[in-house]
């Protein structure tokens, strides 16, 4: 039981961290330079949905592996299992909210974008807009990175023996 909890935490902690280093440094890249800026635009909106979908799924199978493996360890090393679910934890709220309240708020500047008159004061707002609600999503994309990063760091320093 502990192997197969062992290998679900980590697997899931692989494909979520994996999945967002690929979309970040290739995919996205990629798609924008092959396609026109509308297109690629459209194209990374479904992708994003798929890529959510993903962290959710990875983030809570993390979350409930992580939680468990701490609640029945009895051993010296419980101090850093918390440590880990907290981190996992986090990581999974900020995809939250990134996915759920970041998202939804962006793809709907990036319609108004589309829909106003290219010269109109309306769409140069939507611009900013949207410009800041795709650095607040990178900003928080970045720090689950990183937290997910230091999850595996922890977790290898705890079999480090």
């Amino acid at each position: 039981m502990k192997v197969l909890l062992f290998f679900l935490f980590l697997i899931s902690i692989a494909f979520w961290i994996g999945s967002m280093f690929f979309l970040s440094l290739f995919t996205a890249p990629t798609v924008f330079k092959v396609l026109p800026q509308q297109q690629a635009g459209t194209l990374i909106s479904h992708i994003f949905s798929k890529y959510y979908t993903v962290g959710y799924i990875c983030g809570l199978i993390a979350f409930i592996t992580s939680s468990v493996i701490w609640f029945t360890e009895n051993n010296g090393k419980r101090n850093i299992y918390l440590v880990r679910v907290i981190l996992i934890a986090a990581m999974l709220a900020l995809m939250v909210i990134a996915g759920e309240i970041i998202r939804p708020k962006a793809l709907e500047a990036r319609a108004n974008i589309r829909k106003l008159p290219s010269t109109s004061t309306d769409q140069l707002e939507e611009r900013k807009r949207f410009a800041k609600l795709h650095t607040i999503s990178v900003a928080i994309n970045t720090t689950v990175f990183l937290l997910g990063v230091t999850t595996v760091f922890i977790t290898a320093y705890t079999i480090k023996e």
